[in-house]
């Protein structure tokens, strides 16, 4: 394929529909100015900026867009509000924090509410901005697409097939201390007498949130890092809890270790010693999905698990679903 070639294809590719907020003109000027200057890498981007969050809500109303980049300290709403806010607008828009001033609670509560596929520290690397980017937007793709084939195939009257996949749940927790390990375990085995008073109220502000049922998982338990990854070679995991603070192996660099194994299983972070650097490190390599602070609630480590598991089942049913229906040539149908 020679050069004009290429050229000419990357003309006619579809274009990315990018939403990029933050309060300072030139951030957003720059961020348009990355988008736009090659190398464009695997997609083309259209951009729309705004300095202020509530007017980029109401154009999210009309105009939808596959990825956000958010600044957080924003002068009418901060970072977490917004993308709390877009999230209920546009539920598959992949998220992105690009910003300079977040603390580390602040961090971990986006991780947690509001499902940030990364974060991008200022000043940036244009590599990482782009390559984040495009990961962000392709896994959005294959799961909009996945789901739309799922349904597809539910609405010609078939479903998944039984025992497709497990009913049990593997879920291994990894901490140097096996008196907190074995504590994480029993929290997930065993229903507390507050369990509903809990979920009552969580329910109350954030709608209702899946439940962990003991009777539909198994959690194994490891002191060391290394040994947790050799497990992971023979036996598939659906969620791995693990400290940061380890000998041998960070909590982070083990993440993003057993991610490369495992990419579907769920990755949680339980410490209390983990600082910014090892969230950002954890999020980026191991696209994690919750971060939990020791000492923990048991309702919280519940509520995270569930929520973990309730999402990468759904996921993987509408993977193999769709597999299903290009197999039965009805992907074309709408």
């Amino acid at each position: 394929m020679n050069e004009e070639t290429v050229v000419d294809n990357a003309a006619h590719q579809e274009k990315r529909r990018i939403l990029v907020v933050d309060d300072e003109p030139g951030i957003v000027n720059a961020v348009r100015r990355e988008l736009s200057t090659p190398p464009f890498g695997r997609h083309r981007y259209e951009v729309e900026t705004f300095n202020n969050p509530l007017e980029a809500l109401e154009r999210a109303r009309v105009q939808e867009f596959e990825a956000v980049l958010s600044d957080y300290r924003m002068p009418e709403m901060n970072g977490l509000e917004f993308l709390r806010a877009l999230a209920k607008i546009q539920p598959d828009c992949a998220r992105i924090v690009l910003s300079g001033q977040t603390d580390l609670e602040s961090l971990i509560r986006m991780i947690n509410e509001t499902h940030i596929y990364r974060f991008i520290p200022k000043p940036w690397s244009s590599y990482f901005l782009k390559s984040s980017l495009a990961q962000a937007i392709d896994l959005r793709q294959a799961n909009v697409e996945n789901r739309r084939l799922a349904k597809l195939l539910r609405e010609h009257g078939i479903d998944l097939p039984l025992g497709t996949l497990n009913e049990v749940d593997q879920v291994l927790v990894v901490d140097d201390d096996v008196n907190v390990a074995n504590a994480v375990a029993r929290c997930l085995t065993r229903r507390s007498a507050l369990d509903d008073v809990f979920r009552e109220v969580r329910e109350e502000t954030h709608g209702r949130m899946p439940e962990l049922d003991p009777a539909r998982i198994s959690v194994q338990i490891s002191n060391s890092p290394a040994h947790a990854l050799k497990a992971a070679d023979d036996v598939t995991y659906s969620c791995v809890i693990a400290d940061y603070r380890m000998p041998g192996m960070d909590g982070a660099q083990f993440l993003a270790n057993f991610s490369e194994k495992q990419p579907d299983c769920a990755c949680i972070m339980l410490s209390g010693a983990a600082n910014m650097e090892s969230v950002v490190i954890a999020l980026d390599l191991a696209h994690l999905h919750a971060f939990i602070t020791k000492p923990w609630t048991d309702f919280e480590l519940r509520a995270a698990v569930a929520q973990a598991l309730t999402r990468r089942r759904l996921m993987l049913e509408n993977r193999i679903l769709a597999q299903m229906c290009k197999a039965r040539d009805i992907a074309a149908i709408d």
